[in-house]
């Protein structure tokens, strides 16, 4: 049975990555999905999508800027992202 169940899973797996490797300019849209999400975070402030830590790493070029200042430019460089994904994938032929 559980065999069966792995089975049926890989399969769809494996029908799902051929698709995807067929028609690989939606994953613009997987990408553009996931940056929109991000971008929501950011504007109601919530408190995943707006700390910058990556294991207790800064980023040299925001030491100095108030967090605020760094969630607008954060704003502005996944508004930027989120056009050249949409901007890319409707340009696709």
């Amino acid at each position: 049975m559980v065999t069966d169940i792995y089975e049926k899973i890989n399969e769809w797996m494996v029908a799902h990555f051929a698709w995807a490797q067929a028609h690989p300019k939606y994953g613009l849209l997987f990408a553009s999905g996931l940056l929109a999400l991000w971008l929501t975070g950011l504007l109601l402030r919530w408190k995943w999508a707006c700390e910058w830590q990556f294991n207790r790493a800064k980023t040299w070029m925001f030491d100095g800027c108030s967090p605020e200042t760094r969630r607008r430019i954060q704003i502005v460089l996944v508004g930027i992202a989120l056009v050249a994904c949409l901007t890319m994938f409707f340009v696709w032929e």
